[in-house]
């Protein structure tokens, strides 16, 4: 793991630890509202997987993936 892609995980986890609710993707990956996110996880354009739990509700990303996910995106 690169020094840019461990700052950026550790931000990440700092703030919401190792796993983020879809409302906490939705402000990262700044989507208007969590309905956009689980359209774009059908659609399968969300730039992260989601993940279910067992015991757990709803859907989760890894703060690792979503550092790599942003850590990977071109600047345009």
């Amino acid at each position: 793991m690169n020094t840019s892609l461990s700052r950026t995980a550790e931000v990440i986890r700092n703030k919401y630890g190792e796993l983020l609710t879809l409302e906490e993707v939705a402000e990262v990956f700044r989507y208007k509202t969590v309905a956009a996110v689980r359209k774009a996880h059908s659609r399968k354009t969300l730039p992260v997987n989601l993940y279910r739990f067992k015991g757990r509700a709803g859907y989760f990303a890894r703060a690792e993936d979503v550092a790599k996910s942003i850590e990977n995106m071109n600047p345009s």
